[in-house]
């Protein structure tokens, strides 16, 4: 008997799964109470197998769809990334948009203010060497520009033109060690000279130790020399040094202009403050 069922155990298993089917469908047209012994003795043997079959199923079709739906959540996210850069970017741009607006609204202010005629300029580059304090900007002799005109900003004076091209112009600095820019002490009305020394600080030359200069003090320009319009800030006084002996005093300036954060200025083509 039992080599018989070793030797036919596949027809038996499929003897049975198609037996199955067949039971649970006459089962299913039948109230539970008209059940017969072996309905329930195949509804006991087989609800096992069925549970798992139907659990196994759900399982596939559940993990099936949760593979969908992450996969299109994922594209989704992709996307939402995708254009999450690209906002950042026209909002870094819009930023930097309001910025150079803000700036160019000062520097219209201070032309305002000064009654003065500019041509604006954007800094295109710095002069890296030890011997030359100056900046490049981006017009030249096209837009009008010549040389030894003033350039400023909104925060005060830069330096003036010291040559030109076609469309590029090279501006010496307050900075530098051959600028010379005639000043007052806005408070005494002290005058003397502000010349360059480091990449950082000027010096008020050429006043007397007696003289009234206290440190905060503000340096404005004298109008002298007919290339800045006179008021114009220069820098402050930040340290003073008045020797017991000789008849001068060393005074350090701090400029007005950041010009680590230079970026536009304005080249002033004619002035009504400047003394004709």
């Amino acid at each position: 008997m039992i080599k018989y069922l070793k030797e036919y155990r596949f027809y038996i298993t499929l003897f049975f799964f198609l037996l199955i089917p067949i039971i649970a469908i006459d089962t299913s047209t039948r109230a539970p109470h008209d059940y017969r012994l072996y309905d329930r003795a195949i509804i006991a043997l087989t609800a096992p197998i069925q549970r798992t079959i139907s659990w196994t199923l759900e399982q596939m079709t559940s993990g099936f769809q949760n593979y969908l739906y992450l996969w299109h959540t994922r594209q989704d996210n992709v996307a939402l990334l995708d254009e999450n850069r690209k906002l950042l970017n026209v909002i870094a741009g819009l930023c930097e948009t309001e910025q150079e607006n803000l700036r160019f609204r000062k520097l219209l202010n201070f032309q305002e203010s000064f009654h003065i005629e500019t041509i604006p300029a954007r800094v295109v580059a710095k002069d890296v060497s030890t011997e030359f304090r100056a900046v490049r900007l981006n017009r030249g002799e096209n837009a009008g520009i010549k040389k030894n005109m003033a350039v400023v900003t909104n925060e005060g004076v830069v330096g003036r033109v010291l040559r030109t091209t076609r469309d590029s112009s090279d501006v010496i600095t307050i900075l530098d060690l051959l600028s010379a820019v005639d000043a007052i002490d806005e408070r005494s009305r002290v005058r003397g000279v502000v010349e360059g020394r480091t990449d950082e600080i000027c010096e008020l030359r050429f006043t007397l130790r007696t003289d009234d200069v206290q440190i905060g003090d503000t340096l404005i320009s004298s109008g002298l020399g007919g290339i800045f319009p006179k008021g114009v800030p220069i820098g402050t006084a930040t340290k003073i040094n008045r020797k017991n002996y000789g008849i001068s005093q060393d005074i350090e300036i701090r400029p007005s202009v950041d010009f680590s954060k230079l970026e536009e200025v304005l080249v002033i083509t004619r002035s009504e403050r400047n003394p004709q």
